[in-house]
């Protein structure tokens, strides 16, 4: 039985990480046979840039390269993808910077999502959620979440206030006797709620600048007895828009990547007891893989 062919034709969001940070473009791909070409727009730090991109598809793998549109000699770079399925496509692209006194060369996981045109989105969704029964990320016997140093500054920017106000600083070099880990934030909760301190009204006040730990729930990251790191994916027979399929749950998975990338640096301390003790006795988890096993 002959293949079906994904057209991949129309407008994509794609997302990649540069200076620990994620960036988004608007991609417009037009299919023409094995060729795939695209028009890139992205929006770096109020920069308006454009890109060419121009690859060949073969089978379910994409491979081609890109460039500056308005100096092709300032930037150009490779892009390699996966068709995981018709609305969403994943690998990595390469930055290779053509400028003669540089020899920057940068990696980057790289994932597109089709653009669909609904605009709910798990915002919508989370503060119309219909059993409003609190069993995520906000529910008060989950573990706070963890900060990692540009995100309290970006939300200190953002909002205008001082660290002290939201965050407590976790020195695990002073608990564990061990100067090589690494320092992190933990968010605070109200006395009177013991909720998130950013939780009002049964939403989230902070939702486009959310912690890396707030975008990738229900999954997490744990130490399990054999000394490995693993992605787990924690169960829920009430939330709307999780999806008790393990296929779905572990295709889905390639969306925390990116942010997986962010947090090799921190993986023993993201998953130290000391600030994870609620979900560990409260919540069934399904194992997805070895953090290993994703990069």
């Amino acid at each position: 039985m002959k293949e079906e062919i994904i057209d991949l034709s129309g407008e994509w969001i794609s997302s990649f990480i540069q200076n620990n940070k994620i960036y988004n473009e608007n991609v417009n791909f037009i299919q023409n046979d094995n060729k795939i070409t695209a028009n890139i727009v992205l929006n770096f730090d109020g920069e308006i840039c454009n890109y060419k991109f121009e690859g060949i598809r073969v089978n379910n793998v994409i491979n081609g390269t890109y460039f500056y549109t308005e100096d092709s000699n300032v930037e150009s770079g490779t892009i390699s993808l996966k068709i995981i399925n018709k609305d969403f496509l994943y690998g990595v692209t390469t930055y290779i910077s053509t400028d003669i006194n540089s020899d920057d060369v940068i990696q980057s996981p790289y994932a597109l999502f089709r653009n669909t045109k609904n605009n709910l989105g798990t915002f919508n969704l989370c503060t119309n959620c219909v059993g409003n029964s609190s069993t995520c990320c906000c529910d008060t016997d989950v573990d706070s979440p963890m900060l990692l140093p540009n995100e309290v500054a970006a939300i200190c920017k953002e909002l205008n206030i001082n660290k002290e106000e939201f965050v407590k600083l976790v020195k695990f070099s002073e608990i564990h006797n061990d100067y090589s880990l690494k320092d992190l934030y933990q968010m605070k909760r109200t006395k009177e709620t013991n909720s998130c301190i950013f939780f009002k009204n049964n939403q989230c006040t902070i939702y486009d600048i959310r912690p890396i730990d707030c975008r990738i729930f229900p999954y997490d990251i744990k130490l399990e007895q054999d000394g490995n790191y693993y992605l787990v994916y924690y169960k829920s027979d009430k939330c709307q828009i999780m999806n008790e399929d393990i296929k779905n749950i572990k295709m889905v998975s390639y969306n925390t990547r990116l942010f997986l990338r962010l947090l090799l640096p921190y993986i023993r301390e993201w998953s130290d007891k000391y600030c994870s003790t609620s979900l560990t006795k409260k919540r069934n988890y399904e194992i997805i893989c070895k953090i290993e096993d994703l990069f």
